[in-house]
């Protein structure tokens, strides 16, 4: 960018705004430019109809001669034309007004810009040129320096590098005693977990056993209960039969006493009663004597029931002692075989836990290597940039001195830059002032022409 054409710009503005300054304030000595010559439509309209106005049919009213309503019309006439003048001279004065401040504003802004964009390039080319003397000033230094960082970073990431493959050797040797140390686990929990189902299967056995063996003597002891039942039973029922048949040979033999004693005036039924007194009587002595037969033989039948109930339960109880001594040894032996499954099965995880730590150590060693590996990359990286860089710089000073040449000549153009900002500043604050009251009369007049136009569209709307 020119650093002149700006300032010629602002001379251009000062030189085209220079007659709206010294013009006269009053709008009718104001000469009109030529584009305002023609009558604005609403004067036209009003003049028109001033002119065009029939004169009333009044007898008495005075009769003008020609010559005046000639003189008249053209008064009238030049007075419209002044006014469309005046009121064109006063639009273009405050659109010219409104227009410069805008050039001047512009002008202004545009100049910071250019100045902003110049102190920006001058603080980049400082920087750069700082840079390049201080990389010329000590490249013996900077060379010797890097090549020693160079030297030491390659050597780091061949260390880095060698302790990698060692370590993954180590972790490939870990992994396969791990594997190792599955497989043998993995055999010995299904030889203890055979070993603990056969005996979990025993138990089971032992168990359905014994249970065999306890429904047999609870069988056994309610057919005791049973028997012990029906002999109280048996025994009381012989009874109660022996004493009912002795019940009833008694009253019969008391019938037939009483029939002795007192006999009756009818003998032939006497005779008949005593009869069959006597018949009764035989047969329950007959019946007394079966029931007292009868008790011995059947206490002693309830008791041999009894006795073989007794017997049973006896046979019954024999096997139950064994039957617990072998479940709880064959119990004992079954916790014996899930602890030692269980055993096992902790040992080999505490065992493959611990030899997974040692792989996790030895993974995040690696690791660190790697981070190791790259860090000293990086350094290398570096230090190599630095070195060509250096080579660089010491091999190119014409660059260097290009760069101080350049950044001079902005320096230079920085200061007639701000010294034209400066002007262009004053010139915008001058322009401001003087176009200030033409400004304001013009945005008053439109702001008033818009009410007008809502005024009368509101009013139409309203109407219609």
């Amino acid at each position: 960018m020119d650093s002149k054409q700006p300032m010629q710009h602002a001379d251009d503005i000062n030189e085209n705004t220079q007659p709206a300054a010294e013009a006269t304030p009053a709008p009718a000595a104001t000469p009109a430019p030529e584009s305002s010559g023609v009558l604005p439509a609403f004067l036209a309209n009003a003049a028109n109809t001033a002119l065009n106005e029939p004169i009333a049919d009044d007898e008495t009213a005075p009769v003008m001669p020609a010559e005046d309503v000639e003189h008249v019309e053209h008064s009238v006439a030049e007075t419209a034309q002044e006014a469309a003048n005046a009121v064109g001279a006063f639009f273009s004065e405050g659109a010219a007004a409104v227009r410069e401040m805008s050039a001047a504003r512009k002008a202004h802004a545009e100049a910071r810009d250019h100045l902003k964009l110049l102190e920006k390039t001058i603080s980049e080319q400082e920087n750069e040129l700082a840079h390049r003397q201080d990389i010329a000033s000590r490249y013996t230094e900077i060379i010797t320096e890097q090549q020693a960082l160079l030297s030491a970073a390659n050597e780091a990431k061949s260390a880095a590098q060698e302790q990698q493959t060692q370590i993954q050797q180590h972790i490939d040797a870990l992994k396969e005693q791990l594997q190792q140390m599955k497989d043998a686990d993995a055999q010995t929990e299904k030889r203890l977990k055979s070993a603990l189902e056969a005996a979990e299967a025993q138990e089971a056995s032992a168990r359905e056993s014994g249970a065999r063996l306890q429904r047999r003597l609870d069988d056994a002891t309610a057919a005791l209960e049973q028997a012990h039942k029906d002999r109280d039973d048996g025994i009381a029922a012989a009874r109660e039969a022996i004493e009912s048949t002795q019940a009833h040979l008694e009253a019969l033999r008391e019938e037939y006493a009483e029939i002795q004693r007192n006999p009756s005036a009818n003998s032939a039924a006497y005779s008949i009663r005593a009869d069959e007194l006597g018949g009764e009587i035989s047969n329950a002595a007959d019946d007394a004597r079966r029931a007292q037969e009868d008790l011995p033989r059947i206490t002693a039948e309830v008791e041999d029931a009894v006795t073989r109930a007794e017997q049973a339960v006896a046979a019954a109880q024999e096997p139950i002692d064994a039957a617990k001594q072998s479940f709880k040894e064959i119990s004992d032996a079954a916790d014996a075989a899930r602890d030692a499954h269980q055993r096992a099965k902790d040992d080999a995880a505490s065992r493959q836990r611990a030899l997974k730590e040692q792989i996790s150590e030895q993974e995040k060693a690696k690791r660190a290597q790697a981070d190791a590996e790259e860090q000293a990359d990086e350094d290398a990286r570096a230090a190599s940039a630095l070195i060509a860089e250096a080579e660089d710089i010491h091999a190119h000073p014409e660059v260097t001195e290009t760069i101080a040449a350049r950044l001079e000549a902005d320096r230079a153009e920085r200061t007639e830059q701000l010294h034209e900002v400066e002007q262009l500043a004053a010139t915008e604050r001058t322009v401001r002032d003087r176009t200030r009251s033409s400004r304001l009369r013009f945005g008053v007049a439109i702001a008033g022409i818009i009410a007008v136009i809502l005024i009368i569209a509101v009013l139409w709307f309203v109407l219609s």
